[in-house]
């Protein structure tokens, strides 16, 4: 059985909370087939959209660092509107001394406080902003490290962890003002994702007071089938805790044809810090968008490379996401508080 290392500082002693410097935002580019770097950003629209991207470099495609796109638009009639795209290396640039990304015409640019999207791909568009007044962070060296001599890793920061949305979208041929709350992270890794992971939880909470970000998967049978996890409780201010404890239980269960998976309709969070703790129910029945991953990897050179990698590890993932109202019970200090807000859940079966 192979070890586990969890956003840990360069010594090893337990992970703090770091805020994000330019370097963090630029690429980590690797020499592995497998090296993938993400750019993903999530917008909850009051309107009842939901928006979201994935910016993508990787090595999977038919070229070495090779960028690509997924934008999809959710309507509040629950159609999905998805574009994708493969672009040459040579239509990613970097800024040297401010971070800015661009692929082709689409364009990321910002700092730790403010994420800028302005895109256009096919008849769906987003020109976004991602404000948040507490400013983006890392834990210990961002990174969770995988067997005894640390050559697979996993790393993930958070931009604007308290996002606030603003701008508009496009789509349907209509140009729609967008406020709202959203999430994002930047995430990369150097080695076959099947190779460590066998189901994920990704659960966003968002409040007028704070947000709860929880990271989270099981490992596979070689790494124990231990949960590595990150969860994150963030205010206007600050950071206030952030811990790897973290406890996932899964009720009502039922089996999806669909997807051929058991799909829990009730998850409960539970994390433990020295000064905080909390735990929520959440109502995971409300699944407004479901997806065989499979069937969708035919549109472009990276999504058809990372098929390939699919089928030949044998897997067959589909991911679940759930929206709805959530209450937080939190006990901050010895002092027990109820804070009522909205989540997104996904559930991911890698395997």
């Amino acid at each position: 059985m192979e070890p586990v290392y969890t956003f840990l500082e360069k010594d090893g002693s337990s992970g703090k909370v770091h805020n994000l410097v330019l370097e963090d935002f630029k690429l980590h580019p690797a020499e592995s087939f497998w090296y993938t770097e993400s750019y993903f950003f999530i917008a909850y629209l009051d309107s009842g959209e939901i928006a979201y991207l994935n910016l993508l470099v990787s090595n999977m495609g038919l070229k070495k660092n090779q960028p690509a796109l997924t934008l999809t638009i959710i309507t509040p009639s629950r159609e999905r509107l998805t574009a994708e795209k493969d672009f040459p290396p040579e239509d990613l640039k970097i800024s040297g001394n401010a971070f800015s990304l661009k692929i082709g015409d689409n364009l990321l640019s910002g700092d730790d406080r403010k994420q800028k999207l302005s895109v256009r791909q096919e008849k769906l568009g987003l020109e976004l902003e991602f404000t948040s007044p507490t400013p983006g962070f890392k834990v210990g060296d961002g990174c969770a490290w995988f067997g005894s001599k640390k050559d697979a890793y996993l790393c993930i920061n958070y931009p604007a962890p308290r996002a606030r949305v603003s701008g508009y979208i496009l789509y349907n041929d209509k140009k729609v003002a967008a406020k709202g709350w959203g999430y994002l992270d930047h995430s990369w890794y150097n080695a076959s994702t099947t190779d460590f992971e066998k189901t994920w939880h990704n659960f966003k909470f968002f409040s007028p007071n704070q947000n709860l970000l929880i990271t989270s998967f099981l490992t596979t049978e070689n790494f124990g089938g231990k949960r590595v996890s990150l969860v994150s409780l963030v205010n206007d201010q600050q950071v206030l805790m952030t811990t790897t404890d973290l406890r996932v239980a899964e009720s009502q269960l039922e089996f999806d044809p669909v997807g051929k998976k058991t799909f829990p309709k009730r998850i409960q969070f539970e994390f433990s810090a020295p000064d905080y703790s909390g735990k929520i129910n959440f109502d995971a029945s409300k699944v407004i968008e479901k997806m065989d991953v499979l069937e969708k990897l035919n549109k472009s050179a990276t999504s058809r490379a990372l098929k390939w990698t699919i089928q030949t590890f044998v897997t067959k993932p589909f991911y679940y996401r759930s929206v709805g109202p959530a209450e937080l019970e939190l006990t901050a200090k010895g002092s027990l508080s109820k804070i009522s807000g909205q989540a997104s859940c996904e559930v991911i079966f890698v395997k």
